[in-house]
C-alpha cells in the first residue's frame, strides 16, 4: 500500500461512523486486491473481521448503498467492563505484580504474562473479559505489551 492510500485512510477514518467505516474499508481493501484486507487493517488499526464483513456486505448481490442517520440507537453497544467492575484495574495490576519487569523509576513497563494467562486468571476469578479489552487496560496502567528484546534472547538460549 503506498504512503498516498494509507494517508487518505487516515484522514477520513475519524469522519464516519462504524458502518460507514466498514464499508469505506471494504472498498479500499477490494481495490488492492490480494492482501488488502490485511493491509487496511495494519494501516488503519480496525479488525480484518470487521473489514472482512464490509466486503461481504459490499459485495452481497444487490447490494445498494444508502444513507442512514444512525448506526445504533443512543446509548448502544457494549458497556465498559469498568461500569461493570470498577475493581478490574485493581485486580489486574495485583496479578501482574509477581510477573512485571522493568525499571520502576522508568515509564516503561512490561510483563512475562501472556494476554490469554491474564484472560484465564480473571475468569477464574469471575471477570468475563477477552485478551483484546486486557491489552487496553494493560496500555491505560502503562504496559507496553511487546516484551523487552533482552528477554526474548534469554527464552531462546
Amino acid at each position: 500500500m503506498d504512503n498516498v492510500t494509507a494517508e487518505r485512510i487516515l484522514n477520513i477514518l475519524p469522519l464516519l461512523d462504524e458502518r460507514q467505516r466498514r464499508l469505506y474499508l471494504a472498498n479500499e481493501a477490494k481495490a488492492i486486491g490480494y492482501g488488502g484486507i490485511s493491509q487496511v487493517s495494519k494501516v488503519s488499526g480496525v479488525s480484518r473481521v470487521t473489514i472482512t464483513q464490509g466486503m461481504a456486505e459490499i459485495t452481497r448481490e444487490g447490494y445498494q448503498p444508502e444513507a442512514q442517520s444512525r448506526c445504533r440507537k443512543k446509548g448502544g453497544g457494549r458497556k465498559l467492563i469498568e461500569t461493570k467492575a470498577p475493581e478490574i484495574m485493581e485486580e489486574l495490576d495485583r496479578l501482574l505484580e509477581p510477573y512485571t519487569k522493568g525499571d520502576p523509576m522508568n515509564p516503561l513497563r512490561w510483563s512475562s504474562k501472556s494476554m490469554r494467562a491474564l484472560e484465564s486468571e480473571l475468569e477464574r476469578l469471575g471477570y468475563k473479559i477477552n485478551d483484546t479489552a486486557i491489552a487496553e487496560k494493560l496500555k491505560a496502567l502503562g504496559y507496553s505489551l511487546q516484551s523487552n528484546k533482552k528477554d526474548l534472547l534469554s527464552l531462546t538460549l
